[in-house]
């Protein structure tokens, strides 16, 4: 399987996980461009990226801490593959299933493909998914489906893939968590293809989340409400 694959993965104090998702990574796809965005780490994160030893391996720094989003549209700047896919530094999404996660896109059955941990065909670790979070994701999820037309089972699934040309055509802003979201809708609202395919999730393996589930549970909503209200606007006014 040779295509032009870039494989983005940002990262936040991750010293603990990055370098071995970086060889799990290179070793499922040795072809791939692989980008790790350090995103104003406090931490060694990028000196142990750079260490781990990876021959298509590209670091992306900055001295303040941006946000998911920021990042990951840094990455998606940066890349040159035609085919993006992304993957969370802690390895919390298997990146062996790199392979799964891009074949509707390479079967031209996709333009973008959101891994789901709660379709047919994919396993959660025991332990792995609070109650909390299954709340948090269930209530994002269905707000997501709702302002998208489209039904989404996972959108805050750390493991993505997408065609360079529609990524960069949907132009995602949001600099947090809900930049996920915010490409279901916007990609949606171009006529772009989603596919969800299954994943297992094994969990975080080290270090702590960055996610603060009260916090972006009140500020993903209201952006996500505003985008669309936005996208209403512009159909209607131009």
């Amino acid at each position: 399987m040779r295509h032009s694959l870039s494989v983005i993965v940002a990262c936040y104090n991750e010293e603990k996980n990055i370098a071995r998702t970086l060889k799990r990574i290179s070793k499922i796809v040795p072809y791939a461009e692989i980008i790790a965005v350090d995103d104003g780490s406090a931490d060694s994160t990028s000196e142990a990226a750079k260490k781990a030893g990876i021959k298509n391996l590209k670091v992306v720094w900055y001295r303040q801490n941006m946000g998911k989003g920021y990042a990951i549209r840094k990455g998606v700047d940066a890349a040159k593959g035609a085919v993006q896919a992304q993957v969370d530094a802690d390895s919390q999404f298997p990146p062996e299933e790199l392979p799964r996660l891009i074949k509707p896109i390479l079967d031209d059955n996709a333009d973008v493909v959101f891994a789901s941990r709660f379709v047919k065909g994919s396993t959660i670790q025991k332990g792995s998914l609070t109650k909390m979070r299954r709340l948090a994701n269930f209530v994002v999820s269905g707000f997501t489906s709702i302002l998208a037309g489209k039904r989404f089972t996972d959108v805050n699934a750390g493991f993505k893939a997408w065609k360079t040309s529609a990524i960069r055509d949907i132009d995602f802003r949001c600099r947090h968590f809900a930049y996920e979201p915010e490409i279901a809708i916007k990609g949606i609202d171009k006529g772009y293809r989603f596919v969800e395919v299954p994943v297992n999730y094994k969990g975080r393996q080290k270090g702590i989340s960055n996610v603060k589930l009260l916090r972006d549970g009140i500020i993903i909503p209201l952006y996500l409400l505003r985008l669309k209200l936005s996208l209403v606007k512009k159909r209607i006014f131009g």
